[in-house]
This record gives structure tokens, C-alpha cells and sequence, in this order.
């Protein structure tokens, strides 16, 4: 036998290039944040992001969020292509720069280990000659291949820190679709020149040739996210700013997103678990400490914030997207923005599927957005994830990095909730006090006014005319002072029941599933029975039986959805599907009622991004409805029908009862009002979710039928 010992390595082929570049990076938006990240990690204090020889357009900015766009005076759709063959973009900085030795030792290796080494930059403040240190956020070493997401070609131009190099290096990015070339085999044209007069330091980086089509909806969702990448800190912002540009006409980009709400909690947990907040509302209150144990993934600041109804106008007003749109709570390492936490449909704390549990106390994602600042230097056990997406999320540390979160959010809503109850209370006194001084002043006016006209030359007859008005008017008067105090009598009892409601929902909920588990243990004892009776050859009919425990398990299913959070995720769904489901789950109870349902789907199986369930909850309320405003009719009917509508599909849910008065129409989705003996919850639920799933539902009046209740809801089709 002949042996021989050699050594072998691994080789790199041209097509890595495009593995972390290109394949790697998921959309623009994360290319142009690895780029600023580099920018920020060279001791940048200000970026410019360029996009040059594109469409001249205008913006007449709406209060709604829904603004109009036009070229050379003419409107267009935000879908307007501006981007053409020669258009370009520059993402340019003013940090420390390279010199052609740095380029080709640093920029030019792949994976280099120098930030790794390397963990702070000294940058210069601008008001006064000192320095601070700031912390890099790159460490893998690839972000600069996130150039060849958006175009072909890429020209970097680079001053060195002493002004006086310039380095040019020219890359097609297209050269390494040729795989029978190894890595280093690729070669770029490079120009190294001294400068006789010395310029300021920093990096450009030209990108030609762009990979997409630019609409004016991508260059402005561009600028939006700009506004994301920085951390709200204000006293960052003053050491590192972006600025944007459309054909070089420049905007400074600022994280204001958090401006808008007077109410917030604003904390930090420092490396021996002392939780330091401070609740302000109107006006700060004391801050308070609470004594945690040391926390494994590091020291946190945090700042989450309160949204109610005239801070969600302002911030939709200000930023043109609504607080659903922006996203919730997101994360900032360093100042700069850890996706996708936070975004629109990244509930990552599960805020949803506990307010699902317990709205009465509870806050959705729709009512709180905020942000947690972590650091490379002191949160070392929470990574970053391979892919340049998120966190490393299956350890220890990063699960107990939200149950911190959460602690926040719950002090947060314990004052809102307790401040919403006293308010309520306050002011329910209140209008007990001044219902009945109002009724003692109207007595005592009334008494002054007689006594004037008894005292005065006024004919009899005409005196007698005016007391019986004035007597008139003052029981009126009284009446409708008695209906104010018995409304808000009213209102203190649906409060009652809402506290009470809201702390049994565990218990219904541990109920229903008890319940659950004994039919399905009647359904094996029955089926024991019927194995035994037929080895004995006796032939028992249990079809009664057997579909009385199927209607059990369908109710407890539908009650359990509206206990339950365990699934309110969203995924495209064929809708006329999930409303023949509703229909089936509905029919035994209203068959039992003698209530026909029909229905007619013209919607060509159209698709919606929705939570299957919650959309079924929305159905299951309004079929309720109808069984109790049917139970007084002859001829019980529910009539659905599906159509489209632009982007939208319409659902018109119809019955044949006694409809809704003209004066209860305005307030039938409010909550505590119900005129069909219920709890008020239903019809306002049913809107809250449809809104969550941006749509909208209205009552209507059905010009095919002269009585009954009509309801279109309309949900946005998945394109």
C-alpha cells in the first residue's frame, strides 16, 4: 500500500460575490441601511443619499397620509416610473476615508476581522474640539456588497483622513456572474492620486446601471425608512445625520416619529438589574426603581410611548403613515435600527395576542410605539443573526430581553388604565353633582321669574300663559337633566361589567377548553358503547347523539376564538372560503331558529392578507346579531354577498328583522350600546378588527330590501 500526506484548502469561487451581496441582502431598503452603517462606522457625521437624473415630481402632502404626486403640473400615480437607464445613486460621507492601502488591505478582503479588533471610532464633535467614542456596528465584513442590490456598477471615491490621497476603484459587479472564475481572478481598474491641495476626508459611493425601476412610491418609502434608521436620542441625532436628495434637492432626515404623545414611560435597567423609570403624562412624575436581578443580556434604555386618538391624528399628519403603518416597538443597537423588529407585521412581542386576551386592559399595537436601545459593547449576548435580519432569538438572553419589554409595557398600562378608570369615575361624579345643581338653579330661577311676573302690571291671562311656558319648560328641562344622570348611571354599570368581564377572561378561557375535553371524552365513551353493542349484535342509532356533540364542539370552537390569542397571525386567504366556513359553523343555530341563510360570492375568489379567525369572529358577531333582532320576525332571512370593488372586496351582510332606527345608526358601534339586549362588545370589536386589517365596515341602507340591517365591510385584496 502506498500512502502519501498533502495538504488542502478551500478556494473561493466568483459567485460568493453574489451570495453576500445581492442574494444575501433581501431588499433595497437594507442595502442602503449596510451602506449608512459603514458610514456611521467610519466615523461619519453626515451621510448623503443621492438619487440623480430621475423625473422631477411634486408632492401636495394630505393630512389623511394619502398624498397626490404630479409631473410638470400634472397628477400621476405613485406607481409613476422615474428612474431611466442613466439614472444613478450616491451614498457619500464625510467620515475618516481610506487610503489606497486601506482599500486594498480592508475594503478589498472579504470577512475582514478589522472591526472585530477594532470596536470604537474617535469622532470630533462640532461645537467644540473634543472627541467621543463611538461604537462600529458592522462586524462581518460584507455590508459593502450590499451595493450590487441596487445596481450593476459601482464607483467608490475616497479621501484618506490626512486630505491629501484619493483613491478611485471602478466595479462591475456582473463580471462575477462568470463562475469558472475563482474570486481573486476578478480584477477592477484603480487609480491612486496625491493631492497637491488637500481635500476633506470621506467615502462615495456611485451606483449606476440600478438593478430595479424607481417609482415615486419607492423613492419616497425610501426616505421614510431613512427616518427609521436613526435612533431618536436626540443627543445622537446632534453626531450623525442623513440627509436626502432628489436630483440635488436636499432634505434632512429626522427621527421625530416619537414627538406626538404627551403620555410614555421611559426607562433604563443598568448591569446590576436596577430598573430606573419615569411615567410622564402631561408632566413627568417621580422616578421611580424597581430591583431586578442582574440582567444577562446587558444594560437597556427604553421608551415606549402612548398613542391615543389626537396623537395618532398628529402622527399620521406629520409622517403620512398611520401608527398601524410605522410599527411598534423597535430596536436601536448603537443608533441604528436592528430590523425587522417593529415593523408593520412584526409583533415580535406578541403585543396583539395579549391585548386579544385582554382588551379591556391590555394596549394593541395600534396604541403604543416606542424603541430599546442596546449596544455592541455591553449586550454582547444579544448577536446579531447571520442572515443581517434580527437577532439570534433562541437563547436565554434574548428571551429575557422581552420580559423586560414587557415589564415596561405593563407599568405603562397599568397607570393609563387606572387614570382612564378614575377619570371615568370623576367624571360620572361630576355629572351627578351638576345634574342636580342644575336642578336646583332651574327651581330657583323659575320661582324668581313668577315672583317678577306677579309683581308686575301684566294682564292675567297673558301672566297665566307665560308661568304654564315657563312650568312647561322646566319639567322638560328636568326630564332631560334625569335622562343625562340615568345615562351615566348607565355607563358606571357597562364599566362594572367590563372590569369584571376583563378579569374572567382566563377563567372562561381554561373553561372552555375544560368543557372541550369532556365532550371529547363522551364522544370515546359512546364510541366504546357502540364497539361493544355491535360485538353483541345490537344496533344502536347514535346520529342524534353523535351530531349534538359535533354543534357542542363547533359553539365551544367560536367561543374559543374569542378567548384565545394563541393564533392571530396573518397570511393571504381566499375570503368567500373562510365566510362559507362561518356559514357552516352558524347554520345549526340559526336552522334551529328557523332562519335561512343564503349567500352569493361574485368576488372570483379573491385573496386578503388577514387573520382567518378574527375575520370569523367579525361574521360571528353579526350572525348573533341577527338571530336576536330575528326572533320577533315571520320570515327569518341572512342574506351575504361578496363583491369587488377597485382593490377592495365588499361583504354585504343582510337580514330581514326589524333593521336599526335612524337615531341609534351613529352610535351602534360604540362600545356598552346595544339595543338587542347584548353586552354593547360585538359591533365594536367587529370594527376594530376589520380597521386592524385596513378596512373599514359601516352600516347601510340595502337599496334591495326595505327593512333589516345591512352591514358592508370592505377588506383590501392580497395583490
Amino acid at each position: 500500500m502506498i500512502q502519501s500526506n498533502s495538504k488542502i484548502s478551500f478556494r473561493t469561487n466568483s459567485k460568493l460575490e453574489k451570495l453576500i451581496g445581492r442574494e444575501l441582502i433581501t431588499n433595497n431598503t437594507i442595502a442602503f441601511f449596510e451602506l449608512i452603517k459603514n458610514s456611521y462606522d467610519a466615523g461619519a457625521k453626515k451621510v448623503e443619499v443621492q438619487f440623480l437624473n430621475i423625473t422631477d415630481y411634486d408632492i401636495e402632502q394630505k393630512s389623511t397620509g394619502r398624498d397626490n404626486y404630479y409631473i410638470k403640473g400634472q397628477k400621476v400615480s405613485a406607481d409613476t416610473i422615474i428612474s431611466s437607464k442613466n439614472s444613478y445613486i450616491i451614498v457619500s460621507d464625510n467620515g475618516i476615508g481610506m487610503s489606497f492601502d486601506e482599500v486594498n488591505k480592508y475594503w478589498m478582503e472579504i470577512g475582514v476581522v478589522h472591526k472585530e479588533l477594532v470596536k470604537q471610532v474617535e469622532v470630533k464633535t462640532s461645537s467644540i474640539d473634543k472627541m467621543y467614542n463611538r461604537v462600529l456596528n458592522g462586524e462581518k465584513g460584507i455590508g459593502r456588497f450590499s451595493s450590487d442590490k441596487l445596481g450593476a456598477r459601482l464607483k467608490l471615491v475616497t479621501i484618506d483622513k490626512s486630505g491629501k490621497e484619493k483613491t478611485t476603484v471602478e466595479f462591475d459587479w456582473d463580471r462575477y456572474n462568470d463562475h469558472s472564475l475563482m474570486l481573486q481572478e476578478v480584477n477592477h481598474e484603480c487609480t491612486r492620486e496625491m493631492l497637491s491641495t488637500p481635500l476633506k476626508s470621506g467615502v462615495a459611493l456611485e451606483i449606476s446601471s440600478l438593478r430595479d425601476d424607481w417609482s415615486i412610491k419607492d423613492v419616497e418609502d425610501i426616505k421614510k425608512q431613512l427616518k427609521k434608521f436613526i435612533s431618536p436620542f436626540t443627543q445622537e441625532q446632534d453626531n450623525f445625520s442623513i440627509t436626502f436628495s432628489k436630483n440635488n434637492v436636499k432634505e434632512k432626515i429626522v427621527n421625530d416619529a416619537f414627538d406626538y404623545s404627551l403620555t410614555y414611560i421611559d426607562a433604563k435597567l443598568d448591569p446590576f438589574g436596577d430598573l430606573t423609570y419615569t411615567i410622564v403624562d402631561d408632566v413627568p412624575k417621580e422616578p421611580r426603581s424597581i430591583n431586578l436581578p442582574p440582567p444577562i443580556f446587558g444594560p437597556v434604555k427604553l421608551k415606549v410611548i402612548y398613542m391615543d386618538s389626537a396623537a395618532k391624528r398628529a402622527f399620521t399628519k406629520r409622517t403620512g403613515l398611520s401608527t398601524r403603518q410605522y410599527g411598534n416597538i423597535k430596536v436601536f443597537r448603537d443608533n441604528f435600527r436592528i430590523f425587522p423588529y417593529g415593523e408593520p407585521e412584526n409583533d415580535w412581542l406578541n403585543i396583539d395576542n395579549k391585548h386579544a386576551q385582554a382588551v379591556f386592559r391590555s394596549l394593541g399595537t395600534r396604541d403604543i410605539i416606542g424603541y430599546v436601545q442596546i449596544s455592541n459593547m455591553d449586550n454582547y449576548g444579544l448577536k446579531d443573526a447571520t442572515n443581517r435580519l434580527g437577532l439570534v432569538e433562541d437563547t436565554l438572553e434574548f428571551n429575557q430581553f422581552k420580559e423586560f419589554i414587557w415589564k415596561c409595557i405593563d407599568l405603562l398600562q397599568e397607570y393609563i388604565f387606572n387614570k382612564i378608570k378614575e377619570e371615568a369615575e370623576q367624571k360620572g361624579q361630576l355629572i351627578d353633582f351638576k345634574v342636580e345643581v342644575s336642578k336646583k338653579e332651574e327651581d330657583l330661577f323659575k320661582r324668581e321669574v313668577i315672583d317678577v311676573i306677579n309683581n308686575t302690571n301684566i294682564p292675567k291671562n297673558d301672566a297665566d300663559k307665560i308661568i304654564n311656558l315657563i312650568e312647561l319648560n322646566s319639567k322638560r328641562l328636568k326630564k332631560d337633566l334625569d335622562e343625562v344622570k340615568k345615562a351615566n348611571n348607565e355607563l358606571s354599570k357597562k364599566m362594572k361589567i367590563f372590569q369584571r368581564i376583563s378579569g374572567s377572561e382566563g377563567i372562561l378561557y381554561e373553561l372552555l377548553h375544560t368543557v372541550k375535553n369532556k365532550t371529547a371524552i363522551l364522544d370515546s365513551k359512546i364510541n366504546k358503547i357502540l364497539v361493544q353493542a355491535e360485538a353483541n349484535n345490537i344496533n344502536i342509532e347514535h346520529s342524534i347523539v353523535q351530531t349534538i356533540i359535533n354543534s357542542i364542539n363547533k359553539l365551544i370552537d367560536s367561543a374559543l376564538r374569542k378567548a384565545s390569542s394563541s393564533s392571530l397571525t396573518k397570511k393571504s386567504e381566499i375570503l368567500s372560503d373562510i365566510i362559507q366556513e362561518s356559514v357552516d359553523e352558524n347554520f345549526i343555530l340559526c336552522d334551529s331558529n328557523n332562519i335561512s341563510i343564503s349567500y352569493n360570492f361574485n368576488d372570483n375568489y379573491k385573496r386578503v392578507f388577514c387573520n382567518k379567525e378574527s375575520i370569523k369572529i367579525v361574521l360571528d358577531n353579526l350572525f348573533s346579531n341577527s338571530r336576536k333582532a330575528l326572533a320577533n320576525t315571520i320570515d327569518r332571512k341572512i342574506n351575504i354577498t361578496t363583491s369587488v370593488d377597485n382593490n377592495f372586496v365588499d361583504i354585504i351582510f343582510s337580514d330581514s328583522g326589524p333593521g336599526i332606527k335612524e337615531e341609534d345608526a351613529p352610535f351602534i358601534f360604540n362600545v356598552a350600546y346595544s339595543r338587542t339586549n347584548g353586552n354593547g362588545i360585538g359591533l365594536a370589536t367587529s370594527l376594530d378588527i376589520v380597521q386592524d386589517h385596513n378596512g373599514d365596515m359601516h352600516c347601510i341602507t340595502n337599496p334591495d330590501e326595505n327593512i333589516g340591517a345591512s352591514f358592508l365591510i370592505k377588506l383590501p385584496i392580497r395583490m
